[in-house]
Formats: structure tokens, C-alpha cells, sequence
């Protein structure tokens, strides 16, 4: 008992620190470090960039789990760098991932709290337990299956993306466009194959053509796609054994092209199964509504 009475006063004590902090902020603003001024050899900090305030909640998670919250101490950081470019770098850097990776599971953390303590007032400790864990895992997992679940979104718009930009690609190669050129062109229309033309051109300028590649295939929203593995196979085979490449891209748009409406016919149809099965469970519904209320004049 002494120990949980301990546990309330030290989280009583945190809740008014940040209340005060809070406060302070709001009447006085949220001042600057003078060290920055001598840093960046300022006289005026007018201009300095303001940094949000860690809570103390976060601090005490970084404390405590740095393998898990800590940009410097985690030991997933490759895979996290991974799933940021299979998703398109949805959070520009590692530290922002993990950033987020701690408000998100601060607040499932307060909201599992919540709860549990509401069981236990309510004389339902044995539920309080189940629900705080369940809350934990989910708040452990959820930046890792966001960042997913965007990298399955971006796999999904890839083929749309790859049809438009194979066309104008072969449109322009068409014309005697050389290839990174015609790489730039097509990165200026948007979206994730296009995209990733204008990394492979950029990459092109620094790097021998089989590392570009190598990193540009590194941004693909998924490994395995089989479309883009070959797209990149025959760019590597015309730098390096200059086979032409207008014929593969080609090629290429036209498998695509069939892929994208093999995915639109199997949508339509799925819309078309599930129109039918709403159809016949509101017919059920009417029938049951007309039914029922004469079958109960018996009882």
C-alpha cells in the first residue's frame, strides 16, 4: 500500500510540475538559451528557432526504455531507416519517428492508466491488468504500423504512378531524349515512381550506376515489387552493356498497363459483391421488421 500511495504522490507531483510549466509558458513564453546566441555567434535571438519542451513523461520514458525511445540507444534504428523510405520518409528523420513514437505511446499509456484505475474504483482489478497491457503493446506498436500502413498506401498508388510516368518516359526517349534527362522530366510530374526517377537521376551525377540503383531500389514501398525490380534491371543493363532501353520501357508500360486494369476490374468487383451482400442483408432486415412483430403476438 505504501509503495502505490508513494506512486500517486511522485505522478501528483509531475501532473503540478507541468501544469506550472504550462503556465509559465503561456504568461512569460518560452525563453531562449542565451548559449545559443554564443553558438551561432548572434547578438540578436529574435530569430532563433524555438524547440518544443520535452514533458516529463517522455524524459522518464527516454530515462528508462533508451533502447526503445532513444534515437542515439535504440537498437532498430536500421529498420526504422527502412520503413521511412518504403514509406516515402513520412517523418523526415529517425529522431522524428521516435518522437512521435513516444507521444504515441504517452498517451495509450494515460489512456490504459485511465482506465485501469477506473476498474479498480469500480472493484474490477483482475480487467485492469488485461486492458493496461493491451494498451501498452498498442501503443508500443503503433509508429511502426503506421509507417506501414502508409508504405502499403504508397505500393498501392505505385502502378497508377508508374503507368503515367513509363509513358511520358517512353514519349521522350521516343523523341531522342537523352536518359537522365528525360529521368528529371518525368520526376517533375509527382508521385512515387516519378520520384524515385529523379533520385536515380541525382544519384546518377555522384555515383557509379550500380550504387545509384542500389539506393534508389532501397526507396521502393515494396522490396519484392517486381515491376520496378525489372524497370531498374534493364536502366543497370543500358548504362553498363548499353542495351537499349526504349524497347523495355515499352514493354514494360504495357505490362503495366494490363496490371492496373486487372487491379481495377478486381475492385469493381469487390464493390459489386459487397453492394450485393448489403442488398441482401437489408432485404432480411425489412423481412425480419415484418415478421417479427407478428411472431411475438403469441407470447
Amino acid at each position: 500500500m505504501g509503495f502505490f500511495t508513494f506512486l500517486a504522490a511522485l505522478c501528483a507531483a509531475v501532473i503540478a510540475f507541468e501544469i506550472a510549466s504550462v503556465i509559465q509558458t503561456l504568461l512569460f513564453g518560452q525563453r531562449r538559451s542565451v548559449l545559443d546566441g554564443y553558438i551561432q555567434d548572434r547578438e540578436d535571438l529574435s530569430d532563433l528557432p524555438l524547440q518544443r519542451r520535452r514533458t516529463s513523461l517522455e524524459a522518464i520514458l527516454i530515462a528508462v526504455f533508451p533502447k526503445r525511445f532513444s534515437e542515439r540507444s535504440a537498437e532498430n534504428v536500421t529498420d526504422v531507416v527502412a520503413l521511412l523510405r518504403r514509406s516515402g520518409y513520412y517523418y523526415p528523420t529517425p529522431g522524428h519517428f521516435y518522437a512521435a513514437a513516444i507521444r504515441d505511446f504517452s498517451q495509450y499509456l494515460t489512456v490504459g492508466a485511465i482506465l485501469a484505475v477506473g476498474l479498480v474504483i469500480l472493484d474490477m482489478p483482475v480487467a485492469a491488468v488485461p486492458i493496461l497491457a493491451i494498451y501498452i503493446v498498442l501503443g508500443l506498436r503503433r509508429p511502426y504500423s503506421r509507417l506501414r500502413n502508409i508504405a502499403k498506401r504508397r505500393e498501392v498508388a505505385m502502378k497508377n504512378n508508374m503507368l503515367m510516368g513509363l509513358s511520358v518516359l517512353q514519349s521522350l526517349m521516343t523523341v531522342s531524349t537523352g536518359s537522365q534527362q528525360a529521368f528529371t522530366e518525368v520526376s517533375k510530374i509527382g508521385g512515387p515512381f516519378c520520384n524515385l526517377l529523379g533520385l536515380l537521376s541525382v544519384q546518377m551525377e555522384k555515383k557509379d550506376p550500380e550504387a545509384a540503383v542500389e539506393i534508389v531500389k532501397a526507396h521502393l514501398p515494396s522490396p519484392n515489387d517486381l515491376e520496378a525490380n525489372l524497370f531498374f534491371k534493364d536502366v543497370l543493363a543500358y548504362f553498363q552493356k548499353m542495351r537499349p532501353i526504349l524497347a523495355s520501357v515499352t514493354a514494360l508500360r504495357d505490362s503495366v498497363h494490363r496490371l492496373v486494369l486487372d487491379n481495377t476490374e478486381e475492385r469493381a468487383a469487390l464493390v459489386r459483391q459487397r453492394a450485393n451482400l448489403f442488398g441482401i442483408i437489408s432485404i432480411m432486415g425489412l423481412l425480419l421488421s415484418l415478421i417479427l412483430p407478428y411472431m411475438g403476438v403469441g407470447f
